[in-house]
């Protein structure tokens, strides 16, 4: 009994002993990755900073190269360390990924939008910068080569549709065939074909092409805005052919209700329209047209997320350059939403994007389908 008492009391002792030896374990907090600062070259207002969802915007002027951002401050929440570092430049054409490393790794997304004035100007209206791709059948693009979407890149066509069967129908005029108001440089030629299955107008518009799904095209019209021209001028010439194509299994999709047997034989007509529109739920996008379930063109003041529209159509024979005037009629007269943006489209056949057009025997050489040309879109303001 003694002898297992005195063993008792030696566990005992040596246990406490070893918990004496034995350091308290300091647990390191989870110490977030916050940047507290942020500052690059060329910004117009302070950047918007949400530690929360670990994400900075800039804003910065129109003349800022958006690929080559200077950092000029980041301050970081002690500790912390970041794989950009002030002097960095960023590519920021789209959304830059950088992390901030303290006890962890803490993704952030850096953003850019450009300031504009409150008479922001149309981009590329001129209509001069074209590049193509291809050899024996060319898809033109209303862009330079190397043209960055919302940057450089501003305004599409059709065209990559039209070429995965016949070449392309919106093309330039050679340099020096501008409208009077810019002679030396070129304009848009748009001409209505029959693309072997549908008739497909010449067209140009600001915003994108989205791609094929069969014979169906998805175009995302419009890009973001924030001032309110009051209307669009702009030069055009106009050759109308009578209308030979359309499809008599559309005739549901055909406006006003009208048979093919209504269209045949009528004068085609062009049609310029503009409009801002911002979606009816909030969302930050794009109008998006899409013929593979019926979502066309057919903006009117009556759709839905309209908030001014105006439009110019002709059937009339204009051989020669002539200028034209859209005024915007405004629906609400506040501010604009943060999400709307701007719709600007042409096109030689103003029911197109229902297959209806002229498409054979005219233009100035007697072959062509309806044609026409544009040139020197320009924003009006008070």
């Amino acid at each position: 009994m003694r002898l297992k008492m005195k063993i008792y009391i030696l566990v005992t002792l040596a246990a406490a002993c070893l918990v004496c030896c034995i350091e308290p374990i300091e647990l390191t907090p989870d110490i977030a990755g916050d940047i507290t600062a942020f500052e690059v070259e060329g910004q117009t207002r302070t950047p918007s900073i949400n530690n929360a969802t670990r994400t900075i915007n800039v804003e910065v002027g129109e003349t800022v190269d958006l690929a080559a951002v200077k950092v000029t401050r980041i301050d970081l929440i002690e500790t912390a360390s970041c794989d950009i570092t002030t002097g960095s430049v960023l590519d920021l054409t789209s959304p830059k990924k950088v992390i901030v490393t303290t006890v962890a790794d803490y993704e952030w997304t850096i953003t850019a939008t450009r300031a504009h004035a409150a008479q922001r100007a149309l981009p590329g209206g001129s209509f001069d910068e074209w590049s193509s791709t291809g050899t024996s059948r060319l898809t033109w693009y209303p862009w330079a080569d190397g043209g960055i979407f919302g940057d450089t890149r501003w305004w599409d066509t059709g065209n990559e549709g039209v070429t995965t069967i016949r070449d392309s129908n919106s093309t330039p005029t050679e340099p020096g065939e501008g409208c009077p108001a810019n002679p030396t440089g070129r304009a848009a030629r748009l001409e209505s074909v029959w693309a072997v299955f549908k008739a497909a107008g010449g067209n140009i518009y600001f915003g994108q092409f989205g791609g094929l799904s069969g014979m169906n095209a998805k175009v995302d019209m419009g890009h973001p805005w924030s001032t309110k021209p009051k209307g669009l001028k702009g030069w055009y010439k106009y050759f109308p052919q009578p209308i030979d194509r359309t499809l008599a299994n559309y005739v549901a999709i055909h406006p006003y209700g009208l048979s093919r047997d209504r269209w045949m034989g009528s004068t085609d007509s062009l049609h310029v329209s503009m409009a801002l529109w911002a979606s009816p739920d909030g969302r930050d996008v794009p109008f998006v047209v899409d013929t593979n379930i019926n979502s066309y063109i057919d903006i009117t003041p009556k759709s839905d997320g309209i908030i001014a529209w105006g439009s110019f159509i002709s059937g009339r024979e204009q051989a020669e350059w002539a200028e034209f005037d859209i005024e915007m009629e405004y629906f609400d007269d506040g501010p604009l939403p943060a999400n709307t943006y701007l719709i600007v489209q042409a096109t030689s056949s103003k029911h197109c994007n229902y297959f209806i057009a002229g498409t054979s025997g005219g233009g100035p050489d007697g072959t062509t389908g309806s044609l026409m040309y544009v040139d020197e879109f320009e924003l009006l303001y008070d």
